[in-house]
């Protein structure tokens, strides 16, 4: 099981029909459409019904949970919420406990906002989950906000559950019903053509309507930099009320790949105006980079993975485990062109924590062999767990400050470096020992798909330490790594770099940081945060012993010295800052 940032959740693949549950406003019109929801699934440890059964379907007026909002106490409005949906806080107590008391009050279904941003959550029931008998609903904070202010100017009605039924027309696209590219960051070194990265296109369209969908269509769009690669729409098939189709698209496998963001949509079709049209369209964009592999969405403006909570795996008695690793798998046919230079990586704490500060922690990363001998997830050598695993190397990341939720960098000792081999597994992690810190995760991407087409692990987790699960929390919990490589070329370049002798100082630097070459020739200079933002550069002239960097402006914490030499190689120093 896992808890999360924050998600709990039973280790188990998502339910191919667990996205029909909505929880879709109905009025007033100003709160009218869908909103982003978790829910009590019985395999999570509720009794609650199950809301993917239209049946169990609720539609009320949502009212908020008095005087204690977090509901960890018992309600004293108990006459206002009875037959009503109630609202309340995330915060201080279990899950099942909230429920409990809003059903002890007669509410008829209980909704959570999230106390912590970002996406609604996963819940586990706990204790009392077991035993609550209404339907139990999460939030975000943002949506939570919105309904909260509408409901003092008058009664705001909601529907909670499966939407067979609940349109006219309504045909739908899932995030865990597109087939998405096989990373969504691909260093271009394993991209030269279509024929290394094929881009399959292929969804599945539902019918949630109570009218049967004529003439339904898949159609997708690839995009570069506003120009459009592709754009195909299959064949159109009538689809009756409460049944799906598969549609397959061809293959995009361009004759070269440019480095770039690429934008890839998806969208649903048909001839009728649909009733409910916010669920017609799926992102899956994807980059073609210069050194970078990830599986997460990739934020356009910084490059860099995004996220959007974290997860920790508990017991079986829902005790947090110590040591957990978040890890992706990897295998490519022309890995010895690269050699992993660092990990990018999120971690967190909950507002709850003894101590919310990331302040001193401390975060593991690591390369592993994946040595299990198999063919694909359907093999018997694909082993629960992973028996035969090799740490190749790894490092540590201290975080200076209070960083919690930012994406940091960590790298590699250059003398740890190497290059990797064609086709062998490879596991990418971010490790921590302390039951307090989430590992980030992102909930714009959704696998389900992938995992039953290329039937190849995705996302290991490792807990307690020793103990590999090649499932982790299923596909779609996908952890927001980013691993950055060097070319393999370059391995024996940064060994060298072993030997170069340069000074930056003073560190702590204040107003200005000295870089000394030490007669080396160098041509720039970066100073680059922990996130590997540059945050000043220079260039230098052939002749220039030494420079001074003006520090004006740049926040305290610690810093990367990044000297670029005449002969390609770059020299790192470490640096820190301090007004």
């Amino acid at each position: 099981m896992k808890k999360s940032l924050l998600l709990v959740l039973v280790l188990a693949f998502a339910s191919s029909i667990s996205a029909q549950v909505i929880f879709f406003g109905e009025s007033p019109l100003a709160i009218e459409g869908a909103y982003d929801l978790t829910w009590s699934e019985p395999s999570s440890n509720w009794g609650s019904p199950d809301l993917e059964d239209p049946a169990n379907s609720v539609r009320d007026t949502l009212v908020m949970f008095e005087s204690d909002s977090t509901a960890c106490t018992a309600a004293t409005n108990a006459g206002d919420l009875a037959g009503q949906i109630a609202v309340v806080y995330r915060a201080d107590c279990q899950f099942g406990e909230k429920a409990e008391a809003a059903e002890a009050a007669g509410a008829i279904a209980c909704v959570i906002i999230n106390n912590i941003p970002g996406a609604p959550v996963g819940m586990d029931g706990g204790t009392s989950g077991p035993t609550v008998g209404i339907p139990v609903a999460m939030i975000s904070d943002v949506d939570g906000a919105a309904l909260v202010n509408e409901m003092a100017n008058g009664a705001v009605v909601v529907f909670i559950g499966n939407k067979l039924g609940f349109f006219e027309n309504d045909i739908s696209l899932h995030e865990n019903r597109v087939l998405r590219p096989e990373y969504s960051n691909i260093p271009s070194a394993l991209a030269a053509d279509g024929s290394e990265f094929p881009v399959q296109l292929a969804a599945t369209i539902s019918n949630s309507g109570v009218n049967e969908a004529k003439n339904v269509r898949l159609n997708a769009i690839i995009s570069l930099n506003g120009t459009e690669l592709y754009n195909d729409t299959s064949n159109a098939v009538d689809i009756p009320s409460g049944d799906t189709f598969h549609f397959t698209l061809p293959t995009y496998a361009p004759a070269s790949w440019d480095e770039g963001y690429y934008e890839l949509n998806y969208f649903a079709l048909a001839d009728s105006i649909d009733d409910s049209e916010f669920d017609n369209q799926v992102e899956s964009d994807f980059v073609i980079s210069p050194n970078s592999l990830s599986y997460a969405s990739i934020d356009e403006s910084t490059m860099l993975p995004n996220s959007t909570g974290g997860n920790h795996p508990i017991d079986g008695n829902g005790n947090p485990i110590p040591f957990y690793s978040s890890c992706i798998h990897f295998r490519n046919a022309n890995a010895s062109k690269l050699a992993p230079r660092s990990i990018t990586f999120s971690a967190l704490k909950g507002s709850d924590a003894e101590i919310p500060s990331m302040e001193g922690e401390t975060i593991e990363i690591g390369v592993y062999e994946y040595n299990d001998v198999f063919t694909d997830i359907e093999d018997p050598g694909y082993e629960i767990p992973i028996s035969q695993q090799v740490l190749l190397m790894s490092s540590e990341f201290i975080y200076p400050t209070d960083s919690s939720g930012k994406t940091i960098t960590a790298e590699f000792a250059n003398e740890d470096i190497f290059a990797l081999e064609d086709n062998q597994r490879y596991i990418f992690c971010a490790s921590t020992y302390v039951e307090e810190v989430y590992l980030g995760s992102n909930s714009d991407r959704d696998y389900t798909i992938n995992e039953g087409e290329f039937k190849q692990p995705l996302f290991p987790i490792q807990a307690p330490a020793g103990t590999f699960d090649p499932r982790g929390f299923g596909a779609s919990t996908v952890p927001s790594l980013m691993v950055n490589f060097i070319p393999a070329a370059q391995v024996g370049l940064d060994k060298e770099d072993l030997g170069i002798a340069m000074n930056a100082y003073p560190s702590p630097a204040a107003e200005v940081l000295n870089v000394d070459f030490n007669n080396h020739i160098a041509n720039q200079v970066q100073l680059v945060d922990m996130t590997g933002k540059v945050v000043v550069s220079q260039n230098v002239n052939k002749n220039t012993k030494k420079t001074t960097l003006d520090l004006t402006g740049v926040e305290n914490g610690v810093y990367l010295v990044n000297v670029r030499l005449d002969n390609n190689m770059t020299h790192t120093m470490r640096v820190v800052v301090s007004h």
